[in-house]
């Protein structure tokens, strides 16, 4: 019985420090990053810009949240986003949720590692309806990262390859 025992608190203390250790992978995103982004317009060009993150632990170790500025000329902001990263046991995947605060939208994300990089999907809507989405972190360092973003409005019949694109370079740890 006492074996028993031993290994209900073994799996329950466990389950209890499982996500923020599967978190771990990803303490190469926490920091203060400068971003170079390049997004695609309705008429189809592109634009480029750039961005701020600041990405810290939250809840106690268990989720990250990343806060995205992106700047005009003058380095004000004009966009703000932000994401909520946590490991779901059950699906072995992380769930990531992002909001535009001041903007119609909302994204349900899952991630997992392939290959050394971080391939991401999700589904939500913004401004101009409904859209599926696939992304990846690649070129992944201490000091850098890159990122790549294809999206869909049509349920995934088509895509807008490149729909977004960041380069990032840490500038505070």
């Amino acid at each position: 019985m006492k074996r028993i025992y031993t290994f209900l608190i073994f799996q329950c203390i466990s389950s209890l420090l499982l996500p923020a250790q599967s978190l771990s992978t990803l303490d190469f995103f926490i920091g203060t990053w400068k971003l170079q982004t390049i997004d695609i317009q309705p008429d189809g060009s592109f634009v480029k810009g750039q961005a701020i993150s600041e990405v810290k632990y939250i809840l106690d170790g268990y989720a990250i949240q990343d806060d995205f500025m992106m700047l005009n000329r003058e380095g004000e902001v004009v966009f703000r986003g932000t994401s909520i990263r946590s490991y779901n046991q059950q699906s072995g995947k992380y769930q990531i949720a992002w909001i535009m605060p001041g903007h119609r939208g909302f994204t349900d994300i899952e991630a997992e590692w392939n290959g050394g990089k971080l391939i991401s999907t999700g589904k939500g809507y913004d401004a101009f309806g409904d859209f599926l989405e696939r992304f990846e972190y690649y070129d992944i360092t201490d000091k850098s990262y890159s990122f790549r973003m294809d999206r869909s409005y049509d349920g995934g019949k088509t895509w807008i390859k490149d729909y977004s694109q960041m380069t990032a370079t840490k500038v505070k740890p």
